[in-house]
């Protein structure tokens, strides 16, 4: 019998009995033998994307030293890439993300408020459309953001407001 056959066969028997809370059985039988798939950083994500769509085989992809054979050396993220790749834990994950699938780590994200503003002009605000900056309200109409990663602050240059005492973060969700 295999794992299917004895799902299919408690959810018959689930019918007809209650005294053993069938559905809570059913639920773990379905975790047996299913692979976790573990949380890796963006970066991290788009190496494995890379690799497999270019067919650098698993071996290859935990050799980022040996880079100059992927025209990766010059992208963004290639120091913390390697970084990643030397501590042997990341390399575990790093192989159970390719081998079993994985789920991108969300960035944090902040709300940027200046102290002692006028309230509903006091809040970083940026215009997607026209990736421009300003202060207003925390409300975000469509094509506003008022929540940003730390990466997008400090590409827009305003990576200082996390050392600034006039300057409120707030991590949100």
């Amino acid at each position: 019998m295999n794992k299917q056959e004895l799902i299919a066969l408690y959810e018959r028997v689930g019918n007809f009995v209650e005294a053993v809370k069938v559905k809570d059985v059913i639920d773990k039988l379905k975790q047996l033998d299913e692979p976790q798939k573990v949380t890796i950083p963006q970066f991290v994500a788009d190496w494995i994307k890379y690799c497999k769509n270019t067919g650098v085989t698993l071996v290859r992809a935990l050799l980022v030293e040996e880079i100059d054979l992927y025209n990766y050396a010059n992208q963004k993220d290639y120091k913390k890439l390697k970084e990643f790749l030397k501590v042997k834990d990341n390399q575990e994950a790093f192989a159970c993300a390719w081998l079993d699938g994985y789920e991108v780590a969300k960035e944090k994200r902040y709300i940027v408020k200046v102290k002692g503003a006028e309230e509903g002009y006091n809040y970083l605000n940026c215009r997607i459309s026209l990736n421009e900056y300003f202060f207003s309200g925390e409300s975000e109409p469509l094509d506003f953001r008022v929540k940003h990663t730390r990466e997008m602050l400090e590409k827009a240059g305003f990576g200082w407001v996390f050392d600034c005492p006039g300057i409120e973060i707030e991590e949100v969700e």
